[in-house]
């Protein structure tokens, strides 16, 4: 009963240090001097550490890139393994509060970096500080590590690899609960195609700022020539499109805003992505003789408004660990290019080389440019490993829950640190709008899983 004692008198010093890092806006920015994610990354990180150290923690920063607060000794140790950076906060008019700041509503912390990822892994510094309540001759080797570059590549765990063994056991509070024996694999890529600038009808296009985040509204800049056409075709999108649009008349050009619905692209269906109004719109509207014709007909027809991948020969059912998706997360012009950034989700029933293959056909019969990007493959753990079987039993044991280990479509840490899984912050019924408007955490939740984490510390060190 101590840990849970001391979780409960001390929750409202865990929130207000929440909080605290909360209000830096840690959005990666550029590499500046020593801060390769930009300068409110450095402080952000150092601020955690500088909280860790008030603790009674050892920490150690590794070049700003990532760092970690530690008790105990040994040379195996235990990882608890969360992130401090976030996406951006988006439109600001559509949070309820200031995504900033930090506030309780309705029992809920509504800020960004509520639930991805600063309250989870900022309040487990807490699940170790009661696990020293309990047992002050506590000794085994255990650490929280913070990384600052999990929402937009993995730069912070391969410098951490480098520098450092991995754990023989570690957990990431940035999934779900109950335990999360398997996540899908993440590909990233690009389909574009040169485009002769002079000879399309679109001045500029933009949507999207993050490839796994489904973007909620895009931008297109038209010659003003083409006016009464853009008119018709917009009234048509009622019935070819989800999204909707806005039509703004400038002097000398069209201005169209594409509205959609924001999502994590780990969940595509729950959003409507505007980019793919914009090409369903701009398949409509440009002639046959234009330069983007071409690319926009390819999206319209290989993509439509679906997230399965279908269309594009890729799609991939899974029932155990659930089926592929994908979603489109940035378009832009790049240089003399169109470009699309996609993000697919895809589950162990198929393949980083049918990928490949399939997408590079598609591009290949239809004149458009494939270029593949990153890639993470599925993880998958037994579910009667002693890592899965201790998490699940801790959970069980603490919520009264019997609940069989999930499958996330998500991507964590788990894929990148060896001998990790995500496990928890929330039940599966609590969404808590990650990479979205109005991020919240339950604060009934965060308080259980605290006291999660240190039980599942305890009993895991059993085995170090």
């Amino acid at each position: 009963m101590k840990i849970k004692n001391y979780i409960d008198n001390n929750f409202d010093k865990i929130m207000s240090d929440v909080i605290d890092i909360i209000k830096i806006k840690t959005v990666k920015a550029e590499p500046v001097g020593d801060a390769p994610f930009g300068e409110n990354l450095k402080y952000g990180l150092e601020k955690t550490l500088e909280l860790a150290q008030n603790l009674g923690f050892r920490t150690k920063n590794l070049d700003n890139y990532v760092g970690y607060a530690e008790i105990g000794e040994g040379e195996e140790y235990i990882a608890i393994l969360g992130h401090i950076d976030v996406v951006p906060e988006g439109d600001c008019s559509k949070w309820s509060v200031d995504p900033y700041r930090g506030e309780i509503k309705n029992n809920c912390l509504v800020a960004r970096g509520a639930i991805d990822n600063k309250g989870p892994i900022i309040s487990s510094l807490y699940s170790l500080k009661a696990i020293l309540e309990e047992n002050p001759h506590f000794n085994k080797r255990v650490r929280v590590i913070f990384g600052t570059n999990e929402e937009s590549g993995d730069e912070d765990i391969k410098h951490y690899l480098s520098l450092e063994k991995p754990p023989k056991y570690a957990f990431t509070p940035d999934g779900r609960f109950p335990v999360i024996f398997s996540e899908k694999g993440i590909y990233t890529f690009s389909f574009r195609e040169r485009i002769d600038w002079d000879r399309t009808e679109v001045l500029e296009i933009q949507a999207g700022t993050r490839s796994n985040v489904v973007p909620e509204q895009g931008k297109i800049t038209l010659r003003n020539s083409s006016a009464t056409k853009v008119k018709e075709s917009l009234k048509k999108m009622v019935e070819l499109s989800k999204c909707s649009f806005e039509l703004l008349e400038e002097k000398d050009r069209l201005v169209v805003i594409v509205n959609g619905k924001a999502a994590h692209a780990s969940s595509p269906e729950r959003g409507i992505n505007s980019i793919y109004g914009m090409y369903l719109f701009l398949n409509e509207v440009l002639e046959e003789k234009d330069s983007l014709k071409n690319f926009a007909r390819f999206i319209a027809e290989y993509i439509q408004e679906t997230t399965d991948g279908k269309l594009l020969g890729i799609d991939s059912l899974n029932m155990e660990t659930g089926d592929l998706t994908i979603s489109a997360g940035i378009t832009k012009k790049i240089d003399e290019y169109i470009n699309i950034k996609f993000n697919i989700r895809y589950p162990i029933s198929t393949t980083e080389e049918i990928l490949d293959r399939e997408l590079q056909c598609r591009a290949q019969e239809n004149g458009v440019v494939f270029f593949k990007e990153n890639h993470n493959p599925p993880l998958y753990f037994a579910k009667d490993s002693i890592l899965v079987k201790t998490l699940q039993d801790t959970y069980r044991d603490i919520t009264g829950r019997d609940e069989e280990p999930a499958a996330l479509g998500g991507g964590t840490y788990a894929k990148l640190m060896p001998n990790t899984v995500a496990f928890g912050p929330n039940f599966k019924e609590f969404k808590g709008n990650p990479h979205s408007f109005d991020e919240c955490m339950d604060l009934d939740m965060l308080k259980i899983g605290i006291e999660v984490y240190a039980k599942a510390i305890l009993k895991l060190s059993e085995y170090i």
